[in-house]
């Protein structure tokens, strides 16, 4: 199933489980898709995105973002500059 994706044009700086969570939901509402839909295509179940939307990431994410912090440094989302199908698809073989 194609949808009709709009393209967010904005810059997220990340520096929390949470800060990423709540960019990627504020994303997929804009995309107009459900986290059922995000959970099919990625092949994990919807409680696993709802739980990363709310910024439950594990251990292993929180460590990311700790190392992150002592080395000054941040994450920062940005649309793609060439996204396709396959792109996608290669995220998840």
């Amino acid at each position: 199933m194609v949808m009709d994706k709009k393209a967010h044009n904005t810059t997220s700086v990340i520096r929390s489980g949470d800060a990423l969570g709540h960019s990627l939901r504020r994303i997929r509402l804009e995309q107009s898709l459900t986290q059922s839909d995000i959970a099919q295509r990625s092949g994990v179940k919807q409680n696993a995105i709802s739980r990363i939307e709310g910024g439950h990431l594990g251990r292993t994410t929180a460590l990311i973002f700790k190392i992150l912090a002592i080395l000054d440094l941040e994450i920062v989302i940005r649309p793609r500059q060439k996204s396709s199908a396959e792109d996608v698809e290669s995220l998840f073989p």
